[in-house]
């Protein structure tokens, strides 16, 4: 055990949201009775690890709750502040079990759990330099060997931990499940092409380089270097829009890499566009999670960029060895908010604190490590959503909800969205121009960029009102809608150059207009076929392709109107499609008889689905 002297950070202002997602421990509570340290692992190639540990004193062994996070350095003066503690008192970081799991500290304690908090790699406390998930796997996995070998763990480890720090729980347990009792991967990306770096083949230009900025500037704060050259990470974080615009994200990526190797990923990314070897070193392979013999408590947000990763996961897990033992729960969130409230709206009862999840995570934690009692307070069924408009929580037996019937809304001339039941036919075909000058804009949606309420069910009348925007409305909906499950859009789509992007959003329209982003989905045309090849489109001559557009849950009253939008751009969200040097390109979406498109819905029977738990 050992403690280390580092400058302390500059204490900055604690957000209230920040402050009340730690649930930091009360003054003479179970923490503050338990013995804090700092503890020292080394990683096989000989680099310290080290992390924040807070156990009970009382001689025991117990199990261990672990989380691996690169954000520790940035939160440090944070909590530090928010606790009135020393930043580098031993011990302090574990205070993130409330922020990462919604478990408090002094709970924790109280429950028997050891907790420990651990740097990655080159970043806070811990030695080395930080590489994006290249240590990750052999780290986690010696950190778990060094955790059982202690005397105070009872050789069982627990990990938790949302975005960044799932992905350090499923990196090990693909390479060794040893000691591994259960995981927490919350909020958690998956394959490369569909949620982290790509999807549909498009670069998440927006999300990519803002992510790597802030590793950069972690990377030189642990190097005793916090002043960032402004040429590559621009201040305030609003400006890194017109940055993008400015200098170009090939650009943009190397000035990362000259600032800091912790953002010389981006640059690798631009170097392997396909999914090929490089991507397959660091993307959780598919078959492995489907052999994972591991109990896990998967978490979602209808909002979150990570909600396709997070889906994909828990269908691979729940069809493996350990299916029974999977759980997922899917909320009104985004990546950063958790409270039921976005974008000026409220989802009664949608928060993790309603939710009880600090409670649902502990039972889950108790019963993976044999307790009965713990297990029978367990809902029945795997699987909680939150419905938006119902303002309810619904169990499912499985995800996809297994009485969802897939229906097919047609795309018609003159801007119309024929329901299933409307027999009208469809004709014609919409094009629109795609400028690379001048992109539709991203307003909303399932990602992270920018402050945390740039994310969520944004309105998206601004969007709809460019001539670069085809939208499809149906009727006022004579009875009420839920849509509940994967979405869709299968189209017929030609573009007079040899690529092009389509972008795809589903709203609901109030009777006020207002339109109400749900989901989205993005494809580069010339990745229909997957994200390992390029097929150039024949300028003007039609394809049949498909975009995820990933999941939602809503119940649509009537009255009200579902919404199709469709764009060749929505930056800086998603990288823009430039294949004429800069000149326009059309692009027509075909909805005749012969060529049809239809977007696909799940609809279920909101009075007949699952048992209601609100």
């Amino acid at each position: 055990m050992t403690s280390t002297s580092q400058p302390a950070p500059e204490v900055p202002d604690v957000p209230d949201s920040f402050r009340a997602a730690l649930m930091l421990p009360a003054p003479g509570g179970a923490a503050s009775r338990a013995v804090h340290e700092v503890l020292e692992v080394p990683a096989p190639d000989g680099t310290i690890l080290r992390a924040d540990v807070v156990r009970p004193d009382d001689g025991a062994a117990h199990p261990v709750l672990l989380a691996r996070c690169p954000y520790l350095g940035a939160w440090r003066p944070m909590i530090a502040a928010a606790a009135g503690a020393d930043p580098h008192e031993p011990g302090l970081m574990a205070a993130v079990v409330g922020m990462q799991a919604s478990v408090g500290l002094d709970r924790a304690i109280e429950e028997g759990f050891a907790v420990v908090a651990q740097a990655c790699r080159g970043t806070d406390i811990s030695e080395g330099g930080f590489r994006f998930y290249a240590d990750e796997a052999s780290d986690g996995v010696a950190t778990r060997e060094a955790l059982a070998a202690l005397p105070w763990c009872d050789g069982r480890v627990l990990t938790f931990g949302q975005s960044y720090v799932s992905t350090t729980q499923v990196t090990a347990a693909l390479a060794s499940a040893e000691h591994l009792a259960a995981m927490a991967p919350w909020v958690a990306p998956s394959t490369y092409d569909d949620d982290l770096a790509m999807r549909g083949g498009i670069l998440l230009e927006g999300p990519t380089y803002e992510w790597a900025r802030q590793q950069v500037r972690t990377g030189l704060a642990h190097d005793g270097e916090p002043d960032a050259p402004q040429d590559a990470l621009p201040e305030p974080v609003e400006d890194f829009t017109p940055f993008l615009e400015r200098v170009g994200i090939a650009e943009a990526a190397r000035r990362l890499a000259r600032a800091h190797s912790a953002g010389a990923h981006v640059a690798d990314w631009l170097a392997h566009p396909l999914r090929d070897a490089y991507w397959e070193s660091i993307a959780y392979p598919r078959e492995g999670l489907a052999g994972l013999d591991v109990p896990a408590l998967h978490l979602a947000g209808w909002y979150d960029l990570f909600l396709g990763g997070t889906l994909r996961s828990y269908r691979a897990m729940a069809a493996g060895p350990a299916g029974k033992r999977q759980r997922l729960v899917i909320g009104p969130w985004t990546h950063l908010a958790f409270d039921g409230r976005l974008a000026g709206r409220s989802f009664p009862g949608g928060g993790t604190r309603e939710l009880g999840l600090g409670e649902l995570t502990l039972d889950f934690w108790r019963a993976c490590l044999g307790d009965a009692a713990a297990a029978a307070r367990l809902p029945r069924d795997p699987v909680r959503v939150y419905i938006m408009g119902a303002d309810r929580w619904i169990d499912l037996p499985a995800w996809p909800a297994p009485d969802a019937v897939a229906t097919a809304w047609r795309l018609a001339d003159d801007g119309a969205l024929l329901a299933p039941d409307d027999e009208r036919p469809a004709a014609g075909s919409t094009s629109w121009t795609h400028d690379p000058a001048d992109p539709v804009p991203t307003e909303g949606g399932q990602m992270l960029m920018g402050p945390a309420e740039n994310a969520g069910p944004h309105d998206q009348r601004g969007i709809e009102a460019r001539d670069d925007v085809a939208v499809f409305t149906t009727p006022a909906l004579a009875e009420p809608v839920t849509v509940l499950g994967p979405v869709r859009l299968r189209a017929r789509v030609a573009a007079d150059a040899e690529d092009a992007h389509l972008h795809a959003a589903l709203a609901e329209v109030l009777p006020d207009g207002t339109s109400v982003l749900l989901t989205d989905g993005a494809l580069r045309l010339s990745a229909r076929g997957g994200a390992d090849r390029r097929d150039p489109l024949v300028p003007g001559e039609p394809v049949e392709v498909e975009i995820d557009m990933w999941a939602t849950g809503v119940h649509v009253p009537a009255g009200h109107r579902l919404r199709l939008d469709l764009a060749g751009s929505c930056w800086p969200r998603y990288d823009v499609a430039n294949p004429a040097d800069g000149a326009p390109v059309e692009i027509t979406v075909h909805h005749d008889a012969a060529r049809p498109s239809a977007l696909l819905l799940p609809l279920v029977d909101l009075a007949a689905l699952g048992r209601d738990r609100s």
